[in-house]
């Protein structure tokens, strides 16, 4: 069993796992992180649903906003009682600068938007391409982040990928990296500035974001671990 089809699997059935999967996870320590990450995504949601939501919560919500709120801004109150009756969730992810971005559905954006094909690619393509690694070309790498104006992750990193990356006509680079927290994701795109966005597709996280010189994409299995190396590169 091969990277790729380990992913498919675990992502597909997180409780479940073949003898091919167990024995993959034995030799491989980036898809055994992997399957950690999404046993305990799936622990928290579980969790999170077995909460119950107080009686009377939305009716209370609700009057107290029409008591105290003009007409104009009852509609609000509204929408607010029904996600804490429903128990939706709006998630952000925190930036290095300490403000917030919204995380958007694939759905949201569409199937072109970058940062959806970026996860898409990782998924889909990646395990060959770490497969096929011809070799890391240190001086090519650094200046490629030189050229963006990020920092390279150097403290407890290490490259297991370096290449121009076929998603974007080899207009950019293909960087992935073993971290302390899971492996990450990185495609380098000089000349291609991105709007700021943050999303999540198929138990995935992606960020596109601008840079000195054209933008960058950074995908991993969480917002936590983009967060961490969207630290490390400024």
């Amino acid at each position: 069993m091969n990277c790729f089809e380990f992913r498919r699997l675990i992502l597909a059935s997180p409780r479940e796992k073949t003898r091919e999967q167990e024995e993959h996870m034995a030799q491989c320590v980036s898809c055994a992180d992997l399957a950690r990450e999404v046993e305990n995504f799936e622990s928290r949601i579980q969790e999170a649903a077995l909460v119950s939501v107080p009686e009377a919560l939305a009716e209370r919500v609700l009057l107290r906003h029409q008591i105290r709120q003009p007409a104009r801004y009852r509609v609000w109150a509204l929408a607010a009682s029904l996600v804490a009756a429903l128990g939706v969730g709006i998630y952000f992810y925190p930036t290095s600068g300490g403000e917030e971005d919204r995380i958007h559905a694939a759905t949201s954006l569409g199937t072109n938007h970058p940062a959806v094909k970026a996860i898409v690619h990782v998924l889909d393509d990646e395990p060959r391409m770490i497969g096929e690694n011809r070799g890391i070309d240190p001086v090519a790498m650094r200046a490629a982040f030189t050229r963006l104006g990020l920092n390279m992750p150097a403290e407890g990193t290490r490259v297991l990928y370096f290449d121009k990356c076929p998603m974007t006509g080899g207009a950019g680079n293909h960087v992935v990296l073993q971290t302390p927290f899971g492996q990450v994701t990185l495609i380098l795109i000089p000349d291609q500035p991105f709007s700021r966005v943050v999303v999540t597709h198929r138990q995935m996280t992606a960020l596109a974001a601008p840079a000195q010189a054209g933008g960058y994409i950074l995908v991993a299995n969480s917002a936590q671990t983009v967060a961490r190396l969207e630290k490390m590169l400024m």
